[in-house]
């Protein structure tokens, strides 16, 4: 019989997860499995047919033809792994497999519940190779454990153990065309079984995107499924050195490959576009592609260094777009949160730019998948080595139409509440008088009241469809139960003129804090929402802290900074949670750089920044956090900036920064070393909530000063002038 007609028992193996997908592979190869077992697949073929698999799988990490078996007699419990190895291997005669000239490597694999040193059960398995050769022919092989001409796969199992020849030699995920490398790549057999998973090729995309592309490696495997290349044409396998190796059976099989590939380049292919906000990534991905084969192809490959949120209008019209991405997770950038937030701002990218459009995208936690806005979602669960990553895979949901809650809301007929007629009137007229403003302005979030009628001494304001009440402290010499039940009257009202349900309503009582008690947690609920400001959008918390993460009285300021920033340095001290930075950012800011004590803020800046697609702890330093004193801070630096803001609290003092901070004590001195800063042609704004302040004559006569609080004050705050002061301060010029 033909040797290459003789049927032998094979087993191709793969990662978790991917057991089916490997199966039908096999099927389209024209293979029929007979068994399927949890990374592993065994069929029953031709040496042709395993030669195929080698060539054509894209998902298998290795092809085995099992050669010996030395079965365990005796029970578990009294076991000497090691020795049991050694006699198997010692029990095979080796020579018939490859010759004592050629280099060799063991691999251990052990079955759950077998204990024993792998590395010394290793040795053992090379010893008893060694020694076979040594009874055989009187010559032993050498070892090498990198580049070996036969690589020996051998499983140690509870009542057996399998002596396997490796014919992929390497793993088969090693297409010998990554040579340079991202953090955290994902294997290129992954990514092939998601773009199969995704039916790339029955998708017939005319684009096909990946926004974080790394080392490019999506970007490569898609090439090589549509242009119909073998991803074992161009690289080496184990089965070289083998004995049973028929050398003009594989080169068939390797020109028919090479044929295929070249007519298949022929035909029309998509365009791509591979991303990524770190150039060196863009370096790697263009020159992988070259390793791969595929310069010639480079012009359908669009490479840029792009953020998020610096994508291109793509203007689909009929075209069909994919997109798929491994963002950077865990691993790549550190913070769970700032995970989330990066996922979310991806799913707000791809809804306003590819709407009902395909995806796959790889997350490290299914919570970060959740995230992601698709309609019939599919969940394919891997392992990335030895991280399991979740691929979530779906048609991309349209953007919402949204509109700010005033545009849209009328006010209600309801029956009066005794005791709160004052109040709701107030409010309703309030509302009304916003109305028309908000709606031509795009304000989605504002105050609505505030405590504009002594007996309801609270602020209302409103943060997309959520509103957050304040309620002043009453004074001792208010009766507590009376200050509660016209609490609640207010409460009533709120929601009879707001018509909102009490799950949109989140309650605080705002009391004078002191020190550190102002920073202090009032809740563990963390209904973290998302609202949007001008362009950005803002991550903000209702229920944990007296602020929520956005100061509304300084909107005006914020847009100022936003349509002043394009092409400037911005330095933002005290920024809390950087929204003026994150304005500046979206504006164009050649960079920003964010200070402020308090790492939790720091934290929240930068989920501000991942969530509208800005890039944080880059290597390029376009936008930088510190967490450090002001003060000191100003004094150990000497980079220079266009553009300053400095909205400081009126007192703090803290752990880290001894001493205290008064505004009106001290705001000469940071202002003179904030100015120091201060490009010549620069502007600082500086504004600050203490109602008493007074702007020290000395500033006045060393700068240019002007007060602009009337600019900087939404018709929201109109009540309340002093909500806070503001001014524009620049270095005189010469005439």
């Amino acid at each position: 019989m033909n040797s290459n007609l003789r049927l032998s028992t094979y087993w191709v193996s793969c990662a978790d997860g991917l057991e089916r997908l490997l199966e039908q592979e096999l099927q389209d190869l024209g293979i029929h499995p007979s068994e399927c077992l949890a990374g592993r697949i065994v069929f029953k073929g031709t040496l042709e047919q395993a030669y195929r698999v080698c060539m054509w799988s894209r998902l298998a990490s290795r092809v085995l033809l099992p050669i010996h078996f030395f079965d365990i007699e005796h029970s578990h419990d009294a076991r000497d792994v090691a020795e049991e190895l050694y006699q198997g291997a010692l029990s095979f005669d080796w020579s018939l497999i490859f010759s004592p000239q050629s280099t060799f490597a063991i691999r251990l694999h052990l079955e759950r519940d077998i204990k024993v040193n792998s590395q010394f059960a290793t040795l053992r398995v090379k010893d008893g190779v060694v020694d076979s050769f040594m009874d055989a022919v009187g010559r032993r092989p050498s070892i090498d454990t990198k580049q070996p001409e036969i690589t020996l796969s051998v499983v140690a199992g509870k009542h057996q153990h399998s002596f396997c020849l490796d014919l992929s030699g390497d793993s088969l995920h090693k297409r010998g065309y990554r040579r340079y490398m991202t953090d955290a790549p994902i294997k290129e057999n992954l990514a092939a079984a998601i773009l199969e998973k995704a039916q790339l090729k029955q998708l017939h995309p005319d684009i096909i995107l990946d926004p974080m592309c790394g080392s490019g490696t999506f970007i490569i495997e898609a090439l090589m499924i549509l242009t119909d290349r073998a991803p074992g044409l161009v690289r080496r396998f184990g089965f070289n050195g083998w004995q049973g190796h028929d050398q003009e059976l594989w080169m068939s099989i390797k020109a028919e490959a090479a044929e295929r590939h070249q007519h298949a380049l022929q035909q029309d292919l998509p365009q791509f576009y591979a991303f990524d906000a770190d150039w060196d990534a863009v370096k790697a991905t263009r020159q992988n592609i070259i390793a791969a084969g595929f310069e010639s192809l480079l012009d359908h490959i669009k490479l840029e260094e792009r953020t998020l949120a610096d994508w291109p209008d793509f203007k689909l019209g009929q075209q069909r777009a994919f997109i798929v991405t491994n963002p950077p997770y865990g691993e790549r950038l550190g913070e769970k949160s700032s995970n989330r937030a990066l996922y979310l701002g991806l799913s707000n990218q791809l809804q306003q730019h590819f709407a009902q459009q395909h995806t796959a995208i790889i997350a490290a936690h299914i919570e970060q998948a959740d995230v992601l806005a698709l309609n019939d979602p599919q969940t394919l669960r891997l392992m990335n080595g030895r991280l399991p990553i979740y691929v979530r895979l779906g048609q991309i949901k349209a953007a919402p139409v949204t509109a700010p809650f005033l545009s849209t809301w009328e006010p209600a007929t309801f029956e009066a509440i005794d005791g709160a007629v004052d109040f709701t009137n107030r409010l309703q007229k309030n509302m009304q008088t916003l109305k028309k403003w908000a709606s031509k302005e795009q304000v989605y979030c504002l105050r609505l009241y505030d405590a504009d009628l002594p007996d309801f001494n609270i602020a209302v304001d409103l943060y997309g469809d959520r509103l957050h009440v304040q309620e002043y402290a009453p004074p001792k010499s208010i009766d507590p139960e009376k200050a509660k039940k016209r609490f609640n009257l207010a409460l009533a009202g709120i929601r009879a003129v707001t018509g909102l349900t009490r799950d949109k309503i989140f309650i605080k009582t705002r009391a004078r804090q002191e020190g550190k008690n102002q920073y202090l947690k009032q809740s563990t609920a963390s209904k973290r929402i998302i609202v949007q400001e001008g362009r950005a959008k803002i991550l903000v918390n209702l229920t944990d802290y007296l602020d929520t993460g956005l100061f509304l009285d300084h909107r005006q300021m914020r847009l100022r900074i936003a349509q002043e920033a394009q092409g400037k340095h911005v330095l933002n001290l005290y920024s809390y949670t950087s929204t003026a930075s994150l304005h500046a950012a979206l504006g164009g800011a050649a960079s920003t750089t964010s200070v402020d004590l308090s790492n939790t803020y720091l934290n929240w800046s930068k989920e501000n920044f991942v969530l509208n697609g800005l890039t944080v702890d880059h290597p390029d330093q376009q936008h930088q956090f510190f967490a450090s004193d002001c003060f000191e801070w100003l004094k150990e630096g000497h980079e220079q900036y266009d553009l300053i803001f400095i909205d400081p609290p009126t007192f703090s003092n803290s752990k880290k920064f001894y001493g205290t901070f008064d505004v009106q004590r001290d705001h000469v001195s940071l202002l003179k070393r904030a100015m120091n800063r201060l490009s010549s042609h620069g502007t600082l704004y500086f504004s600050n909530n203490y109602r008493g302040f007074e702007m020290d004559e000395e500033i006045e006569a060393l700068f240019d000063t002007q007060e602009i609080s009337d600019y900087t004050i939404g018709p929201d705050f109109k009540r309340n002038r002093k909500i806070h002061r503001a001014w524009k301060i620049t270095h005189p010029q010469a005439h």
